[in-house]
């Protein structure tokens, strides 16, 4: 083209970049995320060892040099590759125990942990912790001398703490009460898993719970996952209320089986504890008897000696003087049963409330003697009682629903509120009552109920899980449904749930560990060159 006024506005062709070794291309994008941004140094550094004619300063330009190549000719996938090997550790660690943390030590995360002692809340967590190996992940990026691997630093943590802290609010992960479910043997879904670990979780275990009553088949599948949850809480609930006995439910048990398992190993408990104790001196029972009668009014104390008197003390006869075996268990059983009736009428009377008070009192004496005439023995009895206790919030919380052999922590929350002996509830109002914590941890996680009309947003969970969501229309799409469908039919199978629960927290802890090397690769993109260059000539002219 001859020179003219649009000679200024001619495009030129931009040259042709080499083709590179993919091998190496690829190898060096990888290294450079798994080391957090330090693999350029570090081959440099084995080259110019191993060559004594190379300058290490020389062969770290002409490895950069390659990478930026790569960057320039392939964008997506020296970036993704990058990123993609930054988060392998995560990966590993969910097959390999113990190569997640090494892999982490050498990605620094002692950085975040530093910080996180000084700080409070997930988000600021994620936040510093993502912002200390960001700027690790910058320093080892970052090119010239000191200055420009501090400004490189400065510029990847900063973006790395503001995508750690929303990263934090939307990515999904197992929270720590779902864990603890896990633990006990619960068998959570995925949804019941992520529920409250961020935007995505809750989203999660919403379209869940709607699609369980929406979609036919998927629904089907969803329900029996959500089915074998409640029975592993069931028989977990079963076994917190029996563990000062030191057993466990025998797996397979639901409803009342597991009742019925649980009062079979109560009464045997009791007779290995009480076949070898005996009150063999009932005069500092009858003294604390007396004296307790001597603090009560006038109208319920002859009630309280007769009582105690046909409870207790005339049992005393049937064993020559002592009080031993069945005995001491038909005392025990008798105090529980007049006790519960007097607690039961006491709340619409007056005088029956006070009755109980005297009771629970004697039960105490009761027990307390018993233990100090079988020292021996006392520890054994005082876990069995425990245990009782325990079971019989568990016991009642199953009657609750006539129609289901299965109970929900709502129905163990109830009875242990009734359970609370104490004035005003004060145990259950601060959080102390029997089997009080197990169950309102469960209720957090798997305790909400599906509605069973039919909503808009159900709809729409029907239309994203059968593929009509996703190709735009109101009709399922059999192409892209069908695949969808068996998919999660096969999720949420018995094999299945839990492999989907742990690559739903395995993907939202990819999607976290992500955000450096991702604020890494923004840093050193055109836009960050201009800040930086703007930040630079903003200096200057100071």
């Amino acid at each position: 083209m001859a020179d003219g006024p649009w000679t200024k506005y001619e495009t030129k062709s931009p040259p042709v970049p080499s083709e590179g070794n993919i091998i190496a291309d690829y190898g060096r994008a990888a290294a450079q995320g798994l080391t957090f941004g330090f693999a350029d140094e570090m081959e440099a550094a084995v080259r110019s060892a191993l060559d004594s004619g190379a300058d290490y300063t020389d062969v770290v330009k002409e490895v950069r040099n390659k990478i930026n190549e790569f960057r320039d000719r392939s964008p997506g996938s020296a970036y993704g590759t990058e990123i993609a090997a930054s988060i392998l550790p995560t990966i590993a660690a969910q097959f390999i125990p113990g190569a997640g943390q090494a892999l982490g030590a050498a990605r620094a995360t002692q950085l975040g942990r530093l910080a996180q002692t000084a700080l409070k809340g997930p988000v600021r967590k994620a936040a510093v912790t993502s912002g200390g190996q960001g700027a690790l992940y910058g320093l080892g990026t970052g090119e010239g001398g000191p200055g420009g691997r501090l400004e490189s630093a400065a510029l990847t943590g900063g973006l790395s703490a503001v995508g750690g802290a929303a990263m934090q609010k939307v990515a999904p992960h197992i929270t720590s009460k779902a864990k603890e479910l896990l633990r006990s043997g619960v068998p959570l879904t995925p949804g019941q898993s992520v529920r409250g670990s961020g935007l995505l979780g809750d989203a999660i275990a919403t379209i869940e719970e709607k699609a369980a009553s929406t979609i036919p088949f998927v629904g089907d599948a969803i329900r029996g996952a959500f089915d074998r949850a409640r029975a592993g809480f069931n028989r977990a609930s079963v076994n917190e209320a029996l563990k000062p006995l030191g057993v466990l439910a025998p797996k397979g048990k639901e409803g009342t089986d597991l009742i019925s398992y649980g009062e079979r190993t109560l009464n045997i408990a009791y007779d290995k504890a009480l076949k070898n104790m005996a009150i063999r001196d009932q005069g500092p029972l009858f003294n604390a008897a007396l004296k307790i009668s001597e603090e009560l009014n006038k109208d319920i104390a002859d009630d309280f000696l007769d009582r105690s008197q046909r409870i207790i003390f005339d049992r005393f006869d049937d064993a020559g003087g002592a009080l031993r075996g069945q005995a001491l268990k038909k005392v025990q059983s008798r105090l529980r049963k007049e006790l519960k009736r007097l607690r039961t009428s006491g709340y619409n009377n007056e005088t029956d409330a006070r009755k109980a008070d005297a009771i629970q009192d004697l039960w105490s004496v009761f027990t307390a003697e018993l233990a100090k005439q079988n020292p021996r023995y006392a520890k054994q009895l005082n876990n069995v009682d425990r245990a009782y206790g325990n079971f019989e919030i568990i016991r009642k919380a199953s009657m609750r629903r006539k129609q289901e052999e299965s109970w929900t922590p709502v129905d163990v929350l109830g009875e242990a509120a009734k359970a609370d002996p104490t004035a005003r509830k004060s145990q259950f109002s601060s959080g102390r009552a029997r089997m009080q914590r197990g169950a309102r941890v469960a209720q957090d996680v798997i305790g909400r109920s599906i509605p069973d009309s039919g909503t808009a947003g159900r709809l729409e969970a029907t239309k994203l899980l059968t593929g009509g969501g996703l190709a735009g229309g109101i009709y399922a799409d059999p192409i892209i449904g069908a695949p969808l469908a068996l998919g999660t039919m096969a999720a949420y199978s018995k094999a299945g749930v839990p492999i989907a629960r742990n690559v739903l927290g395995m993907g939202g802890e990819v999607m976290r560990r992500a955000v450096p090397a991702g604020a890494a690769a923004i840093s050193q993109g055109e836009m960050a060159v201009n800040v930086r260059r703007a930040l630079a000539k903003a200096l200057e002219n100071r």
